[in-house]
């Protein structure tokens, strides 16, 4: 018995081993879910007859409790298991829809830009990170308690570039009670950003300034190109 068990710990280790690989199928990724559900037992039976029943990942997470009970081997705190991961699923996907865009486009960022800082009552600033199609895969909000102004450290931004690995960053920040303009505090964070998206193969693809009276984008005022043309690791080590 004790190396059945230790077989079952082996395989699951390895498994694990390969899940940021990409190499995982279906059923090997649901097979990993379920060792949450199903401590100390094979998975991998269980996550193919899901799979048959359900027919893709998105069918079982789709269905009621009652639906998954009928599957041999899933118990009320399995189907409750997975039931969960279902609804914190469309919860998550529903969320991202409203936090950001899917793509960055600058005809319809800047206008988003204007409808979600609106209401921002104290100062944050947002960096939007992208893959190499534009595509917007995660958002890190810096903020404080001031009301009026924002900082946070060059090594958190580098922290955040280093763990995602993104192609591009937008920086979206807001003046909740100024004007749409560039100050030299804003003109000193985007050369510190431009400074650590160089260092690390990253595009600085704009920095956007909302405040009631419109936005203010440093790609579409030029000023982006000059700091980026000036401030570069390349200057440092051509």
């Amino acid at each position: 018995m004790t190396g059945v068990t230790h077989g079952h710990e082996g395989h699951r280790k390895r498994i694990i081993q390969k899940l940021e690989s990409g190499a995982l199928q279906q059923h090997e990724l649901l097979e990993v879910l379920l060792f949450n559900a199903v401590p100390r037992r094979n998975t991998n039976d269980l996550a193919h007859r899901l799979l048959a029943e359900f027919g893709t990942i998105k069918g079982i997470f789709s269905a009621s409790m009652q639906q998954l009970q009928r599957v041999a081997g899933v118990g009320e705190n399995v189907a409750a298991y997975l039931y969960c991961v279902g609804r914190f699923i469309d919860d998550f996907l529903a969320l991202e829809e409203e936090v950001y865009p899917k793509t960055f486009d600058r005809d319809s960022f800047l206008p988003f830009v204007k409808r979600a800082y609106a209401a921002l009552k104290r100062e944050v600033v947002d960096a939007y990170l992208l893959d190499h199609d534009g595509n917007i895969f995660m958002r890190k909000r810096f903020e404080n308690d001031s009301m009026y102004s924002v900082k946070f450290a060059p090594e958190e931004l580098a922290r955040v570039l280093s763990l995602g690995e993104p192609a591009g960053l937008v920086l979206v920040h807001n003046h909740p009670f100024g004007k749409a303009d560039s100050s030299e505090t804003d003109d000193a964070m985007t050369t510190n950003c431009q400074l650590i998206c160089s260092m690390q193969n990253v595009l600085l693809c704009d920095h956007v300034i909302y405040a009631p009276d419109g936005v203010y984008s440093y790609y579409l005022s030029g000023k982006l190109k000059k700091i980026s043309e000036k401030y570069s690791i390349k200057k440092v080590f051509p």
